[in-house]
């Protein structure tokens, strides 16, 4: 493929992904092993979003992962029509001790949060926001990569914590 055709490639995938792309997805996708060239086309594709001046933007979302997004200035005029995910204060709760404590058993969140977990975990699996693994009689949970694009944080357990607890402040 052409440089065009490559950075049309880019722009497509960064339009369908539900979750920020890795320079290493995006060299999977173009047949590429040059991350210099990837980078490139990302530099390429920021700036032209940049002068175009309209609703999009490019943006990095950390450990080299990239999406395109609305941009914070148009928000207000668009919240309307944007799909809102719709979380349970109880669920809201135990996805923030699954993201604090990462790789916590299933089991062991029971005992802390009683019962209702179960159907919490059911629903954030649903959404996206966890990922489960069988671990001995009971299950592994942490947080997804959705999760960290959703919720803005990066996909590294120390900065989620940091995060939370600014949060909490």
């Amino acid at each position: 493929m052409g440089k065009k055709k490559d950075l049309s490639v880019i722009e497509g995938a960064l339009h369908v992904a539900d979750h920020p792309l890795s320079i290493g997805e995006l060299q999977d996708l173009l047949g590429t092993s040059s991350e210099t060239y990837v980078r490139k086309l990302l530099d390429e594709l920021r700036t032209e979003y940049g002068r175009k001046g309209g609703p999009m933007a490019l943006v990095e979302c950390g450990r080299d992962t990239f999406r395109l997004q609305i941009k914070e200035e148009y928000m207000d005029r668009l919240e309307r029509i944007v799909p809102k995910v719709r979380i349970s204060r109880g669920a809201l709760k135990t996805l923030a001790m699954i993201a604090y404590k990462q790789n916590l058993t299933q089991s062991r969140l029971a005992e802390l949060r009683g019962n209702r977990v179960y159907e919490h975990v059911r629903q954030l699996q649903a959404l996206g926001f966890i990922e489960s693994r069988p671990f001995g009689r009971t299950r592994m949970l942490r947080t997804s990569r959705r999760f960290a694009a959703y919720f803005g944080v990066e996909d590294d357990m120390d900065r989620i914590r940091e995060r939370i607890e600014e949060l909490l402040r």
